[in-house]
């Protein structure tokens, strides 16, 4: 068995590429007793060369996990191949042991939680834009993409048929927006495609039944058995790269479109290399929720008689449903969304990509120097706090929050103050089913 080891910001990192079977697990146990130091808490396995994982691989994890928990810390996981992960569920251990996707998120995990006293947002760079003012908390370096599914135009024009429906599992769909549905009978859920938001894996759509209320699915598990339905889907891949925290210099509240213009500004001056494109998740004190939504399933077989878009003039009290009136005053926004810079330079990515997520809302004000597309679900209010561990704040949010309502976020939207997770899209590239 091959054993490497490094540290980063002093969290050691151990690489291991073999079997983890009986032999194995004694070679990594003495690994551990050489490498390990007395005020290490955190330490991170990286599985991506160990295809097998036994009893005895599973033994010297836990005896190192229950070391670190009497020192207040955690063993993490990260790169679980398909069997050692399919033991783990087996075994009822996968809830035992912090298990990461990749090796950057097990670092921040980590990072936030031994750092997160230590944080003086009032040493962090700050930026002052038309009244708004961003404190920045760089997060990760990481690439972020969107990966894209379905085609937006045949959103727009109802022409929708199964052969266009794609199914995604939760764990592919961590922060996306779209239009889907859930259920089992493709004949059904057709019929109510509606607005859809994934917020951390969680899906929150509004089926388009009549009934305008939202309905949602938190998975504990992601068995890959129960998957999401969509007629078009954006999702980001990777992490965001700045946590901020964003607010008013006078106190009163300002629009989505004006959040996401002081973002542009920023990005400009930090990023060289900036597309023109970002994804946004944020927590947010409503002061006034502007919204849109269909009101009928884009199919084929409900499309307008006069062969236009939904969002036409002559169809769009027909087909969508618009909230001109403020609401919610008060209560707490997460939300999901992307937006595009027309003010600056969009040269690195495509054209046709762009226009799998942008289009113009009728209902929203036209602004000249950018574009959007967000989607939100409303919770009675919940006090926002400074975090640079958004992405788990909003999982207690979905987990404790009191649900109110999903809707299309139109960029008028206002709000006094928010946490938000920004990320720099690289790219968007579309996905076979």
């Amino acid at each position: 068995m091959d054993i490497n080891t490094k540290r980063t910001n002093d969290i050691l990192q151990i690489s291991v590429k073999g079997r983890l079977d009986t032999f194995g697990a004694l070679e990594l146990g003495d690994a551990f007793n050489s490498v390990i130091k007395k005020n290490d808490t955190h330490i991170i396995v990286d599985m991506n060369d160990v295809y097998y994982l036994s009893s005895a691989g599973i033994r010297i994890l836990l005896q190192l996990n229950k070391k670190l928990k009497k020192r207040g810390g955690d063993l993490h996981l990260c790169h679980v191949n398909q069997y050692p992960s399919e033991v783990l569920e087996m075994t009822g251990l996968d809830n035992v042991f912090l298990i990461h996707s990749g090796k950057e998120k097990a670092i921040f995990h980590i990072t936030e939680k031994l750092y997160k006293t230590k944080i003086n947002w009032k040493d962090a760079l700050s930026y002052t834009k038309n009244n708004i003012e961003i404190t920045v908390y760089k997060s990760s370096q990481k690439s972020a993409i969107l990966k894209a599914v379905g085609d937006i135009s045949k959103v727009l024009f109802a022409q929708l048929e199964q052969k266009d429906i794609y199914s995604k599992k939760f764990s592919e769909t961590e922060y996306s927006i779209g239009l889907g549905a859930l259920g089992d009978d493709v004949n059904e859920y057709m019929q109510i495609l509606g607005e859809m938001i994934t917020l951390s894996g969680t899906m929150v759509w509004l089926p388009t039944d009549g009934h305008d209320t939202p309905d949602f699915l938190t998975p504990y598990k992601d068995t890959g058995n129960v998957t999401i339905h969509t007629g078009f889907n954006a999702s980001l891949e990777g992490d965001f790269n700045d946590i901020m925290i964003v607010k008013a210099k006078n106190g009163e509240s300002f629009t989505i479109s004006a959040i996401y213009a002081a973002v542009f500004n920023i990005a400009r001056q930090t990023h060289p290399n900036f597309s023109g494109v970002i994804s946004i998740a944020m927590q947010a004190d409503l002061d006034e929720f502007y919204s849109s939504g269909v009101k009928i399933a884009p199919v084929k077989k409900f499309a307008p008689e006069n062969h236009q878009m939904i969002t036409h003039k002559d169809n769009f009290k027909d087909w969508m449903d618009i909230n001109s009136k403020p609401q919610y005053h008060g209560e707490t926004m997460v939300s999901f969304g992307v937006g595009m810079d027309l003010s600056g330079s969009i040269s690195t990515i495509k054209k046709e990509a762009l226009h799998t997520l942008f289009y113009l809302n009728p209902a929203n004000i036209r602004d000249s120097e950018l574009i959007l597309h967000n989607h939100a679900v409303i919770f009675k209010h919940i006090p926002l706090k400074k975090t640079c561990n958004l992405d788990k704040t909003i999982k207690n949010i979905i987990s404790n929050g009191k649900f109110i309502d999903m809707r299309h976020l139109l960029d008028n939207t206002k709000i006094k103050q928010a946490v938000i997770g920004v990320s720099y899209i690289t790219d968007i590239v579309f996905e076979n089913e």
